[in-house]
């Protein structure tokens, strides 16, 4: 996402809606809205961006690292809950997510 505003307002204009009917919905201002899309608004509040991220049912994490709000270190950080597995290939990851997956099938029922 090279260009985070122009993205947020190519959806905008996919869904056929005016600032005004997005304002309306997620409560971010329509000026605000505008200068986010022109990039005039080089961090915009993350809980506006939440809300717009929302709103279009895009993807938050990918819109927060388009603004520098995250990076792969912090995506990372909360994924790798257990020691060592930045050793481990895809393989042995998906093969240990299945018995995750299994347990917690197990506990379930």
């Amino acid at each position: 996402m090279n260009n985070p505003g122009q993205y947020l307002k190519s959806i905008r204009k996919k869904l056929g809606l005016g600032v005004k009917a997005v304002y309306m919905q997620t409560g971010v201002g329509d000026s605000t809205i505008r200068r986010i899309e022109e990039g005039t608004t080089k961090f915009p509040p993350a809980a506006q961006l939440k809300a717009l991220a929302n709103f279009y049912n895009i993807n938050l994490i990918e819109l927060y690292k388009a603004y520098g709000y995250l990076d792969e270190t912090d995506i990372n950080f909360q994924n790798d809950c257990f020691e060592n597995t930045e050793f481990l290939d895809e393989e042995s990851h998906s093969s240990i997510q299945g018995l995750i997956n299994l347990l917690a099938e197990k506990r379930a029922l």
